[in-house]
């Protein structure tokens, strides 16, 4: 069936009938439309010499070898100059021609509204940021395993884009709090441990695949062993108000990683979770390091970065644990 075939519309007089011709044209045209990609209606502004606009809003981070990264922002009406500011992490779906940021944008709008919160959501699409190297471990090392400057890991988008949206804001926060599901909360991790937490207010990671384990048995990127991480920073980072938060159903096994390293810390996300927080509150126990870190649980939910989603708003914004309904 052409969609531009030729339209045949037959008006007979009391019966108005339309030519079948013109279901087909019409039916075609509505399939047409689904079928195109929705764009959003952000607001595109230069926080450097813009201010922050109210509701939907972008920008980019400009001054990244691997190209530009997209911040999608939202400022509630109720939000002031100094409200928090949150950046959520997308998990691992990036593909750039579907946008998958705007799911997280999408559940975390109401949440900001909520709680009167700035809305950052990065866009690190796999063109630019392929594979999780890039992504969800900092960008950290080369392909030769060499330390790379920190300008060029991931990690250092993300405080930029604070920074950048600090200055339009004219906000005086040093600091954001920042979620993240799945591999975005593995990027949270690893950006706690490989920062110090230096300018974090709170963090929470729901649903890690797997972790950088905070000592020297097992080798980068599981362990410490080969990790550019120093004593001074590991000590800070244990200081981090950072919530691993839980999912007691993420018990499917499906496409987890299964290196030896990554299996010794057990099948599945929920048992990863139990086995990394005691060890890393051992560990820190044994250098002498204050620990900030809790591990909190939301019964019965797995793999869902939208049912996550209202606990881990809750302890961004100080509050007890919100249903996950």
């Amino acid at each position: 069936m052409h969609c531009f075939a030729q339209i045949r519309l037959s008006l007979c007089r009391g019966q108005n009938m339309i030519d079948v011709s013109v279901f087909r044209w019409a039916l075609c045209t509505l399939l047409l439309v689904l079928a195109t990609p929705s764009f959003a209606t952000e607001t595109q502004f230069d926080p450097l010499t813009q201010r922050m606009p109210m509701g939907h809003g972008a920008f980019e981070v400009v001054d990244v070898p691997r190209g530009p990264v997209t911040i999608y922002t939202y400022r509630p009406d109720s939000a002031s100059s100094d409200s928090p500011v949150w950046v959520v992490m997308p998990g691992t779906r990036r593909d750039p021609a579907r946008h998958l940021a705007f799911d997280y944008y999408d559940t975390w709008r109401p949440l900001a509204d909520r709680y009167g919160a700035i809305l950052l959501v990065p866009e690190f699409t796999s063109d630019k940021w392929p594979g999780a190297a890039t992504y969800n471990l900092g960008n950290v090392r080369g392909r030769h395993l060499e330390e790379k400057p920190w300008r060029q890991t991931s990690f250092y988008v993300v405080e930029e884009a604070f920074r950048m949206a600090a200055r339009s804001l004219g906000t005086h926060r040093r600091k954001f709090s920042m979620f993240g599901h799945g591999a975005g909360a593995q990027f949270i991790q690893r950006y706690v441990l490989h920062s110090g937490c230096r300018m974090i207010d709170r963090a929470v990671a729901a649903n890690p695949g797997w972790y950088l384990v905070p000592d020297h048995e097992f080798p980068f990127p599981f362990g410490l062993r080969g990790a550019p991480i120093s004593k001074t920073t590991l000590h800070n980072a244990f200081d981090c108000n950072f919530t691993l938060l839980l999912g007691t159903g993420d018990v499917n096994y499906a496409g987890m990683r299964n290196d030896p390293a990554a299996l010794a810390q057990g099948r599945t996300r929920y048992q990863r979770g139990l086995f990394f927080f005691p060890r890393a509150r051992a560990i820190a126990g044994g250098i002498g390091a204050p620990f900030g870190w809790r591990m909190k649980e939301v019964p019965g939910v797995g793999h869902e970065a939208a049912r996550m989603a209202p606990a881990g708003a809750a302890l961004l914004a100080g509050a007890g644990l919100a249903s996950s309904d």
